[in-house]
């Protein structure tokens, strides 16, 4: 009994040990990067996190199951949203299917477009292509072509042109903690390691 105890109490401190030790390894200006200026969050309450990301990114792409099963673990005090970043018109095309995917509460829109680019070989930028990729879902080419050339629309694309500059986003996936630390994938950070650095910078906003 007392040696079964004092094996649980090494193994707890062994993994305490390699926790911090892997902490440590996180590094601004190597694994991370801390924003010239702090930027104000929409809820100063909670420690925001945003990723920016692009449907035709095969990083973001290969990143996406791994990002859905963190999402559905976070805490309460995190307030986590995504940007797509509208670089070109191919991309503003596709940051109109993200957003048209909350607009018609339809979030399976997001995982069916990155199939579509990515498995399928579709670039999802022609009503050929769109047209039926939306009646799929219920949806007639007159709605989402109403949404897409809506004023509502133009804002949500404006909104993140405005985001992406202002986070000086240059690749995806990147992602911004608490408007003060920029993440995105590098020679010392693969894609699968990005929401480890995250979670390590969370944990340094809570302390």
């Amino acid at each position: 009994m007392f040696q079964a105890c004092i094996k649980k109490l090494l193994l707890v401190f062994i993994f305490s040990i390699s926790s911090v030790l892997i902490a440590e390894d996180y590094q601004a200006g190597k694994h991370y990067q801390v924003l010239s200026e702090p930027i104000a969050t929409r809820d100063s309450k909670k420690i925001e996190v945003i990723e920016f990301f692009w449907f035709g990114c095969g990083h973001c792409y290969s990143l996406e199951n791994q990002l859905n099963s963190w999402e559905k673990k976070l805490p309460a005090d995190i307030d986590f949203w995504r940007s797509p970043i509208t670089w070109n018109d191919m991309a503003k095309t596709h940051a109109k299917l993200f957003y048209a995917a909350e607009f018609f509460k339809k979030p399976d829109i997001i995982a069916s477009t990155f199939v579509s680019i990515h498995a399928n070989q579709r670039m999802m930028t022609s009503d050929r292509e769109l047209e039926p990729f939306f009646a799929s879902y219920g949806i007639a080419q007159d709605q989402y072509q109403s949404l897409f050339n809506s004023f509502a629309m133009q804002n949500k694309i404006r909104r993140a042109d405005t985001f992406g500059l202002k986070y000086e986003i240059r690749g995806v996936p990147a992602f911004i903690v608490n408007g003060k630390y920029k993440v995105s994938a590098s020679r010392q950070v693969g894609t699968s390691e990005l929401l480890d650095v995250v979670d390590y910078l969370i944990n340094l906003e809570r302390k």
